[in-house]
């Protein structure tokens, strides 16, 4: 009988002691930053699959509060203000993607910059105060393709709007380079250009890290 005691108080500690652990974790900010010139719409989406954009003019950002836990969240862009979370919607596969899980693994976020559909913007992923290193590299990964028409070459195509950019054809259906995603990671080699090219593209910060969201950084 007391053996059992003990293991149900023993139990109820490890509770109390995971609750407050959990409790000691801050929520995270994103801040979504243009730098671009021209007024653009950033999003952001998570697994409960429901889009939000913002309008944010050449100079604006937008602070989110994703909270303590953020599995599948991503960020993106498309050109003008509109905001429209469904014109936000269909520009998803046609942008370059910040894709966060938030207090994942052992207390870990990883984040990685996807341009294995399409890329349509210039963006930075950044770690901001506070940073809390690990492990993992905290890093900074960023994607930027000048003249985007010039560059989008067969077999890749244009996107057209809302989101204007380039898709990466064989991206999403490989797990090797092909001469299609090839010009991609040429040119954004911290990003990731097809569905297997994660190695040192996957990037981690201990969780209490804020972050920005950089276009055109």
């Amino acid at each position: 009988m007391k053996n059992s005691v003990r293991i149900m108080a023993l139990a109820l500690l490890m509770s109390v002691v995971c609750w407050l652990a959990i409790g000691l974790v801050d929520a995270t900010q994103i801040n979504i930053v243009n730098q671009c010139s021209q007024t653009i719409s950033g999003c952001q989406t998570d697994q409960s699959g429901q889009v939000t954009c913002y309008a944010l003019g050449s100079g604006a950002s937008q602070l989110i509060d994703v909270g303590t836990s953020w599995p599948g969240g991503v960020i993106w862009g498309y050109p003008g203000g509109s905001a429209d979370p469904t014109d936000g919607n269909n520009a998803k596969p046609q942008a370059d993607l910040a894709e966060f899980t938030i207090n994942g693994f052992s207390n870990q976020d990883s984040y990685d910059i996807s341009i294995v559909n399409a890329y349509n913007l210039p963006l930075q992923i950044a770690p901001t105060s506070p940073v809390q290193s690990s492990g993992t590299t905290c890093g900074s990964p960023s994607c930027t393709i000048n003249n985007l028409n010039s560059f989008c070459q067969s077999p890749n195509t244009p996107t057209g709007p809302p989101g204007d950019g380039c898709y990466n054809v064989d991206g999403p259906n490989t797990g090797t380079p092909t001469p299609g995603t090839q010009p991609f990671d040429n040119a954004c080699p911290e990003a990731i250009s097809y569905t297997s090219d994660t190695n040192g593209k996957v990037y981690g910060c201990q969780t209490g890290t804020n972050y920005e969201v950089v276009f055109c950084p």
